[in-house]
């Protein structure tokens, strides 16, 4: 990311950092795109560039990333409960064949036969 592009990416963010910090801000983001390569991973440059701001700024800690990567984590295991519901329920109160329902909950097939005892 080009000095330019970094202060239009921190916007109005830029006016509450030091010139250091806006250095170390920028040292960061050539550490997160090398991290984080490629057109698909935009969204995880964003959030890395994002917690360095955010702490350099004083408003996350190490202890608050924590607790939303446990939040987040618990959140993924039970929609993934749900979405294997889904499919288990599509498939044997639905009509659906297996693949099709597995495919419709966003679950592979051989999670979907284990869940129905067949694996």
């Amino acid at each position: 990311m080009t000095d330019h592009d970094l202060m239009a990416w921190l916007g109005p963010a830029a006016k509450d950092l030091t010139a250091e910090q806006i250095e170390l801000v920028a040292e960061a983001s050539r550490d997160i795109d090398a991290r984080y390569p490629g057109p698909d991973r935009q969204g995880q440059r964003d959030a890395a560039l994002s917690a360095t701001v955010q702490y350099l700024l004083g408003e996350m800690t190490p202890e608050d990333a924590a607790r939303a990567l446990i939040d987040a984590r618990r959140q993924e295991r039970e929609a993934s409960a749900a979405a294997i519901q889904m499919a288990v329920m599509a498939h044997r109160v639905g009509g659906s064949d297996k693949k099709t329902a597995a495919q419709r909950a966003g679950i592979d097939r051989m999670t979907l036969l284990k869940a129905l005892g067949e694996r």
